[in-house]
Formats: C-alpha cells, structure tokens, sequence
C-alpha cells in the first residue's frame, strides 16, 4: 500500500513541484541563516533561526507548488491562532511538518491529525461485528507531507534531508518516507523507454519436398 501511495503521487503530480521543491527549500535555509547573520544578535540567534526556518519553508512550499499549477492555500486552524499550508492536486495534499532534526513522526498536531485521517484507506480494514455495515475508507484522497530535517553538526545553511513521508492515519508512524532525490528519479523511470527486446530470429520451418523419380519404364 506504501509503495501504492507513492506511486500516485508521481502519476499525479508534475515532476516539476519537487524539481522546484528542492531549489526552493535550500533556499529557504540560506535565507534563514543570512537574515538571523545579518540582523539577529546572538543571544537569540540560535532561536530565531529555527522560526526563519520555518516561515521561509513555509513560503519555499507555496512557491513551488503555485510554481508547478498546484493549488496551495493557507486555511487557519481551529480554534483560530495559527496556519498552514496546504498545496493540493488531482485528490493528493500535502502539507508540511516542522523542521525538525530527525526524520521521525511529526508532532501530531490536530491540523496534521485531521489531515492524516485521509490516509485510513492504506491500513488493513478491520471489520467491525457490531457494525457490519460500516464502509470500507474512500481511496479518493491521500495525504503526504514534506519532511525537512535541519543538521546539528553540519552546515546550518543547508537542509539535511528533504523527503516526502506518507503517514499512517492515526499520524503515529511512516508508512513511506522518500528523499525527494529518490521521488524525481521515479519521474524519469517512467517517462524512460523501456528498453526492446532484439527481435527473436525465427528459422525456416518449411520441409523440403522430395520429388520421386518415376520409372521410366513403369517400375
């Protein structure tokens, strides 16, 4: 089913948001590290990184899904104090985790949770005895959501690992977590020829005809 929720993403949606998605995170971080650099004293350098970080991935993501003929809209949450981002397309949406510093479970927010809820469908459907005319979960629509991780150690100017993770309903586990290298690579598997088999050379399976000599003398 993973695997599945992958594939549909790539047959859905252009190669090109995650082509600009990769630009437009890096981006997002060296801009970050320049403005806190520039106009942040050090004292709150280090927290005022970590919130740049987040508005200008926030913004980074908007672009390149507007970029790609996406929809991306920002709904607030409820109760009203807070928003997101949402890029949306052919029954796909996706959202965005925190920057975080591992590639583990984002913290399960109600938005993300909502969100998440879609992704029932790819979860073994349990039946349920007391309710056995309750409907299996629509496939109609999936959840994604972008995954950027931040390095501790390395260069703060750049993001350690950007990826798409497909999370479980309940927002409790990966159920598919892909370097966004790897899921532009799937575009070019797709659109590759695949490769001809050389034509099988079929050999003459006629029979030669033995013509009998008669004799001449009627023998």
């Amino acid at each position: 089913m993973s695997e599945r929720a992958i594939e549909r993403i790539v047959t859905t949606w252009p190669a090109q948001f995650f082509q600009n998605l990769a630009e437009e995170v890096d981006a997002a971080f060296a801009r970050a590290k320049r403005t806190t650099a520039d106009q942040i004293a050090p004292p709150e350098r280090r927290a005022a990184l970590g919130q740049l970080r987040h508005f200008c991935t926030e913004q980074a993501f908007r672009t390149a899904g507007r970029a790609a003929g996406l929809n991306a809209h920002v709904p607030d949450t409820i109760p009203k104090g807070a928003c997101y981002s949402v890029v949306e397309g052919g029954g796909v949406f996706m959202i965005r985790t925190n920057v975080m510093s591992h590639c583990g479970v984002p913290r399960p927010t109600r938005f993300r949770q909502r969100w998440a809820s879609l992704n029932a469908w790819l979860s073994p459907f349990q039946i349920d005895l007391l309710d056995l005319d309750r409907p299996a979960p629509s496939s109609d629509r999936l959840c994604a959501m972008l995954v950027v991780t931040a390095s501790q150690d390395g260069d703060i100017g750049v993001p350690a690992f950007v990826g798409v993770g497909i999370p479980s309903d309940d927002c409790s586990t990966w159920l598919a977590l892909e370097p966004i290298g790897r899921l532009i690579a799937r575009y070019h598997d797709v659109s590759s020829p695949k490769p001809t088999e050389a034509p099988v050379e079929v050999k003459d399976k006629a029979m030669p005809k033995i013509r009998t000599r008669t004799n001449q003398n009627g023998g």
